[in-house]
Order: C-alpha cells, then structure tokens, then sequence
C-alpha cells in the first residue's frame, strides 16, 4: 500500500477542491452561529454571496495546491484557519469535527496509519486537532470502549478536569460487536483500533498503544486513561514514570470516578447531574417554554411548580434547585420566581400546599381553562363584587386598591409585583398583561407601574416591590 501522505498536491485538483468547499461551508456555519470565532474584519465579509464564494475558493484553493503533500496541506490549512478565525475556536468542537472531516480527505487509510501507531512506526493516524496544540501541551484521552461508556456529557466534564485540551482521543474495541458505536466515537474524533475477540483484548492492546504515546507526542503533559479494568495500573504507572500527568477514570455505582495517580486525589461525580449550568438567560428561557408546553398539553394557565421541576429535570438532566442556587445562592425555586416577576406570576392555592406559576404572556395562547369547577386542576377567581375596569385611572384605582389590601395587616407598605399580579388575576380572571395591552398601555407589567407615576418601585430582598404614591388616590 502506498503512502498516500506523500501524494502530491497539485496533482490532484479533486482533492484541493473538495477540501476547499468543505472548509468554507464550515466558515459560513460559523458566521451565522459563532460570529464571535471570526477575527472582526472578516464578520463582514459577504460569505453568502455567490461571487465572493467563488473568489474565495479560487484562493484558497491556490494556497492549498502550493503544499507537496497531504500532511503539509493540513498545516498550511491550519495556518490559513489561524489569520481569520480566533483562538477559541480552536479549542471547540467545531474545530475537532471540521479536522476530522479533512482528514477524510487527506488521510483514507486511517486503519493501517492506526496500525503503524500501535508497531512505532510512525504518527500519521493522528493530526493535532488544535493549531496551538502544535507546539503547547496537549492532553490524551484513551478509551477502553468494550469496558467503559463514555457518552459525550462525560466526555465534557473529563475536558474540565484537565489542564490542558484534549487533542488526541483513541478509543479501542472489537468494533464488530459494538453495534454503531464505533460511528458515534468516528463523528466525536475519535481514532478507533480494532482487536480481534477475546477476554481483555481491548484493555490489553491499550495498555500496549498507551505506553508508549508519549514517544509519538512529545508535547503531551496529560493523559486520561478510561477503562473499568484495573489492569490499566501498568499502564499508568508507565506513563507515570515519563513524567506525565495520569488521569484513572473508572464508573462505580452510578458515579464517574477520576483517579489523579500523582496526587493520589479521587474524585466522584454523579452520572445523573453532570449537565452543563446554562446561562441566568437561557435559563429564563428554559422555564417558560416548559411552562408553554405543559400549558398547551393540559389547556391549563397554572402549572404546579413541582411539575415544572420534574420536567426540566427530565429534559436538562439537572435540578431547577442546582441552577437557582448557582445565581441566588440561598434562596428557594419559589424565591427565583418571585425575583423574576416581570417574566413569571406565582400562586399559592390558599387551600392546599400546591405552588402554580403561570408567565406573564400567557393571555396570548388561548388556553384558559372554562372547567373552573375542578378545584384540583384550576385556580378559581374569588368571588367579589368589582368596579369595572374601563380606563386606565380605573385600572390603576383597581391596584392601588390590591396592593393596600395586600399590605393591610402589616407594617410594610411594599408589596412584590409578581403578588399584585397574581391577585389581579384572581379577582379579575384575567392576566394584567391583556389588560394593559387592551388599553394600548405597553406589554410589560413592570414598566406600565414605572411609568404611571401612581407607584413606586424599589428592589427589597432582591424582589422588585410596588407601593402606592402618597395620596395617589
């Protein structure tokens, strides 16, 4: 078999072209979802426009063909990505995928360079997937797949543990009785070794491969050994000895345990929870499309928070609770609702022990639930002869009037807008949104209070709370 990193470049335009258009597709996805990753002057380029497209290929293409062969083609692809894409793209996925898509191109026997890596003969099968990876450290993630699974959500926790980016990942098997996890590992980055049948093959031709990786990567400082087989010890204190950092990541009863050989440090992270904290904002987001779901699934405005909680652990694979404490540390579910209630309206059934939350908007979706017989499913207007609301002086006097109420047994004259709002709705049966938006007054509750000059507003406990101006009767 020829060594095909060796082709020359310019005589195969196929090639050059290919890899040319792949790349700009990869650089068009980025403006339209990652602009941050473009250098500033290049966020303006037309990447869309036909003409420019062509232009561009037509260049990049030139550079690519003056390299002699298909390893220099993917340095000078790597300097090229470097003058108009920043550093942090370097380290994402993104950049992990698009190389391994370009070694598609460049390198199509990966089984034989693999091969080669396991007899020294050579590193081929491997191009650092990071441009500054070339001359800082890296780390190496082996994977002993037939003994330890290793979904991507792992994967991202163990990236956080290391110093350095991982930039190397092998994962070894008998590929033929895993089903399509071999294709899974592929599209992640992975380089895939094949052992033939047998009790620890896997394990054994890692500790094999492993031992002696430092000598194909010298820039390695770090090593993530993944295998529930304890005869990876060898193989640790091997590496170990070459002065390399190594990681022993093992599964015991629900928990990923990570094994610093150095310090001797362990550590135990829970399986269930290891989700990314989002943003405050996609948090934010996150719950009120919960609630917009369930809303439209039972036809009811109010959905109990318990349930709203169970959901967004199901879907985010972490606790509403994890993600509060995060941004409001000390406080309760309950307290970010009423924190954020320019976004939510909470209720608590005067009754039962059951809290509700609605959002603000949810007047829009046409759901109201008219079996208000049904306690168990409904929050009930209470019964109370109104003045009928027809202006806005009108609504304002109907304000005033909750928010004295609200405060009458005690010594605050403050009262949190999210509670005025609850309790509008409940005499009102109906949200105080549409109300202001039938007086053509805005669509935010909060900003209507501000602007009305009938209210005060000041944050107390980190709740935005309202008060009637003095004499604003």
């Amino acid at each position: 078999m020829p060594n095909n990193s060796r082709l020359t470049m310019t005589h195969d335009p196929i090639l050059i072209n290919s890899i040319s258009r792949y790349v700009y597709d990869a650089i068009v996805t980025i403006h339209q979802h990652h602009p941050q990753w473009l250098n500033d002057k290049f966020r303006n380029y037309p990447w869309q426009n036909p003409d420019f497209k062509l232009n561009f290929l037509a260049k990049f293409g030139e550079k690519l063909s003056q390299t002699t062969d298909r390893d220099e083609l993917v340095k000078k692809l790597l300097k090229i990505l470097e003058s108009f894409l920043a550093p942090s793209f370097f380290v994402s996925n993104q950049f992990s995928e698009l190389i391994i898509q370009v070694r598609k191109y460049t390198h199509p026997f990966l089984d034989i360079e693999s091969h080669n890596l396991e007899n020294g003969k050579g590193k081929a099968a491997f191009v650092v997937n990071n441009s500054k990876a070339v001359d800082g450290a890296i780390a190496i993630l082996l994977l002993d797949a037939e003994n330890l699974q290793l979904e991507l959500q792992k994967e991202k926790f163990l990236s956080g543990i290391c110093t350095y980016p991982i930039q190397i990942k092998v994962a070894f098997a008998n590929w033929r009785t895993m089903g399509k996890k071999d294709a899974e590992l592929q599209a992640r980055g992975y380089e895939l070794i094949h052992v033939p049948p047998g009790k620890d093959s896997a394990d054994l031709k890692m500790a094999t491969v492993g031992s002696s990786i430092f000598v194909h990567y010298p820039n390695a400082k770090e090593v993530l050994v993944c295998s529930s087989d304890k005869v990876m010890t060898h193989l640790c204190t091997t590496l170990q000895t070459h002065g390399l950092t190594v990681y022993l990541v093992r599964q015991e009863k629900g928990n990923l345990v990570v094994l610093n050989n150095k310090t001797g440090e362990t550590k135990n992270y829970s399986l269930v929870f290891t989700s990314k904290i989002p943003s405050l904002e996609e948090f934010i987001s996150q719950i009120d499309k919960i609630i917009k779901q369930e809303q439209k699934i039972t036809g009811k405005e109010w959905i109990q928070l318990t349930k709203i909680s169970q959901l967004f652990q199901r879907e985010y694979k972490i606790r509403i609770s994890q993600v509060i404490s995060t941004y409001l540390p000390g406080k309760k579910v309950k307290d970010f609702f009423l924190a954020y209630s320019d976004k939510f309206v909470i209720h608590k059934h005067p009754k039962k022990s059951q809290v509700y939350v609605t959002t603000f908007d949810f007047g829009k979706n046409e759901i109201i639930d008219k079996n208000h017989s049904n306690e168990n499913n409904s929050i009930k207007p209470e019964a109370k002869i109104l003045s009928p609301i027809n202006s806005q002086v009108d609504l304002e006097e109907a304000l005033v009037n909750i928010i004295q109420a609200l405060t009458a047994e005690g010594k605050e004259n403050y009262v949190p807008i999210a509670e005025v709002a609850s309790e509008f709705h409940k005499q009102y049966a109906q949200p105080i949104t549409k109300t202001i938006q039938s007086f053509k007054l805005g669509k935010n509750f909060s900003k209507f209070l501000q602007n009305s000059g009938k209210f005060q507003i000041k944050k107390i406990k980190n709740l935005h709370q309202v008060a009637p101006v003095v004499n604003s009767r």
